[in-house]
């Protein structure tokens, strides 16, 4: 018997062995091919302004920044520091997504392992590393791959909390929960909500939530005494009103809409053309955006609410009107309308479920889908709600092999 479970185990070892080498080839053969050839937007300046003066800046080396989170432009800093100039800076950034990436497809079956049975597992585990905009989006410059490793593991330690408060799991817990808030800015929000649930499930006792809010905020205390010097404001990130703006103006599609230089927004840019370039000036221009917003969501909330549903069934299906170039090529647009119509049967089947993990994946998903459709939708933002998609396809799949089990019977 003994040595069954031993052969049994081998065995899962090897299956496991054979999906992250497999996730590693793909992400390397596929970064080969696609990838950014140059530092681009934000991150060129924030890079540049990071090497050449030291400081986190963006629009001026004299005006510190906050509009962004900080952790990507720090992850490139680093690499860029740390080649020496002797390896190629891009390939390097690209090859440690790939890491990070394969490490994700990992971390995936750790949490699958939680809520299905091994063969399951192994399937939505091959899908989530196999499905063509995870492995594709690990050769762009973009901080997407970070956020996903990050999430997976908030995701993968909430659960790991819920059924151990060793110390050890509370200090990972709030060390990536600190990380992530550096990484994305809505994440605060999920942050709370996580909390919030650990609280009313009596799942986590008050006193380590206490430890964690504690830790969280030990770990980002350099970021935030930085910011209270430069701004005399608590702060992460400062980009709510152009974030709200861009997904709410008389232009806005589900992917937003931003240029300044368009007629309709003469006013606006007059405003914020004329504004001092002082320390507070991101925070100011940040201001303007959000009155504006304001105003617009006033005006015509109707119009607006429609396209809050429109932004939120684009980012569970697809989007109808993407300006994104190659969107709606079959490789990338078939997989994700496969997914989304697969994926809403598993979620219907989880409808009447009340355990702890299936509720908190289910209020993970909603949040995250209504957060981000108050902003707008950007194709690469897909990933960010794919794991949990690829989990309901899972208890479809659960539901289907049971059939099939009673009907041989």
């Amino acid at each position: 018997m003994k040595k069954n479970i031993s052969q049994i185990s081998e065995y899962n070892k090897k299956i496991i062995f054979l999906l992250v080498g497999f996730s590693l080839a793909a992400r390397l053969i596929s970064s080969y091919f696609f990838h950014d050839n140059q530092l681009e937007y934000e991150w060129k300046n924030l890079v540049h302004n990071l090497i050449t003066y030291k400081v986190y800046s963006y629009f001026d080396p004299s005006i510190p920044s906050v509009m962004m989170p900080p952790l990507y432009a720090y992850f490139l800093y680093c690499i860029k520091i740390l080649t020496f100039e002797k390896v190629d800076f891009l390939n390097t950034v690209i090859f440690v997504q790939v890491i990070l990436s394969t490490i994700s497809v990992f971390i995936f079956y750790k949490i699958s392992r939680k809520f299905f049975s091994y063969k399951t597992c192994l399937i939505v585990s091959y899908i989530f590393s196999l499905f063509p905009l995870n492995f594709y989006s690990v050769g762009q410059i973009s901080s997407i791959t970070i956020q996903i490793f990050l999430t997976l593991l908030f995701l993968l330690f909430v659960f790991n909390l819920a059924e151990q408060q060793t110390k050890k799991n509370i200090l990972i817990f709030s060390l990536i929960s600190a990380i992530l808030a550096l990484t994305r800015g809505e994440f605060i929000l999920i942050y709370a909500i996580t909390l919030f649930y650990f609280l009313i499930k009596n799942k986590v006792k008050i006193i380590n939530l206490v430890i964690i809010i504690f830790l969280t905020f030990l770990f980002l205390s350099p970021y935030l005494i930085r910011n209270y010097v430069n701004f005399n404001k608590i702060i992460i990130v400062k980009s709510f009103g152009i974030n709200l703006w861009k997904g709410n103006n008389e232009l806005s599609s589900v992917e937003g809409y931003y240029n300044l230089s368009h007629p309709q927004f003469k006013n606006l840019k007059i405003k914020i053309d004329s504004l001092n370039k002082d320390r507070f000036y991101e925070l100011n221009r940040d201001k303007i955006f959000l009155n504006q917003a304001i105003k617009n969501l006033n005006k015509d909330p109707l119009n607006y609410l429609s396209l809050f549903f429109k932004k939120a069934l684009s980012f569970y299906f697809i989007d109808l009107n993407s300006t994104y170039p190659n969107y709606y090529n079959i490789y990338h647009i078939m997989p994700v309308a496969i997914l989304g119509i697969l994926s809403l049967p598993g979620l219907i089947l989880l409808v009447r479920k009340k355990e702890f993990k299936i509720n908190y994946i289910k209020i993970y998903f909603y949040s995250t889908i209504i957060i981000f459709s108050i902003f707008f939708i950007l194709p690469r933002y897909k990933l960010i709600i794919l794991p949990i998609q690829i989990m309901f396809v899972g208890y479809l799949i659960e539901y289907i092999f049971e059939k099939l089990k009673k009907n041989v019977i």
